[in-house]
């Protein structure tokens, strides 16, 4: 996809879709949503246009590093995630929606398991007719969950956090 139709495809804001040029490359763009600190944006363009295998991985070392020292308990639907990394598939997916699910509470964790879950594959319950995940819930997930994840533990840096998580993402992303 163009810069452009990216863009209008992840729901940027008015203020980021008008720093799109015709020669912007999506690195460039990125940098200039970067330079406004239109951060939010700059996720939700990142969490569209990496794969979402990537996707998913960069949500999943967000919520990691970004969430609070004591916050380092078991994390079910965290973990579900990287065995759905490790090995993509129906049943690892399936284990992702069940772990976040049963997660009682709220979060970043949870909003990534839910985008493995919808990354593919059939939704509905097995035996019934083939439900494919709607458009695009996946990456909306996957950008909700490093938002999440950013503000979600001393949001007085979240401008230092922010860049911190496009940091991560940009090292998982492919040119182009």
């Amino acid at each position: 996809m163009t810069v452009k139709e990216l863009s209008e495809t992840a729901d940027l804001s008015d203020a980021a879709r008008a720093l799109v040029k015709d020669d912007s490359t999506h690195s460039s763009y990125l940098d200039s949503l970067e330079k406004q600190e239109l951060f939010q944006d700059a996720i939700r363009f990142l969490a569209f246009k990496l794969p979402t295998d990537a996707g998913v991985k960069w949500a999943s070392g967000c919520v990691k590093e970004l969430r609070a020292p004591e916050n380092k308990e078991k994390d079910e639907p965290l973990d579900a995630v990287d065995q759905w990394v490790k090995a993509p598939g129906d049943p690892t997916r399936w284990a992702a929606k069940e772990a976040g699910d049963k997660a009682k509470k709220a979060g970043p964790s949870k909003l990534v398991a839910m985008a493995v879950f919808l990354s593919g594959g059939s939704v509905a319950s097995p035996g019934a007719p083939e439900t494919p995940p709607p458009k695009y819930a996946a990456q909306k997930l996957i950008a909700g969950g490093v938002q999440v994840a950013v503000v979600s533990f001393e949001p007085q840096k979240a401008k230092e956090r922010y860049k911190r998580a496009m940091e991560m993402g940009k090292k998982l992303d492919v040119p182009g």
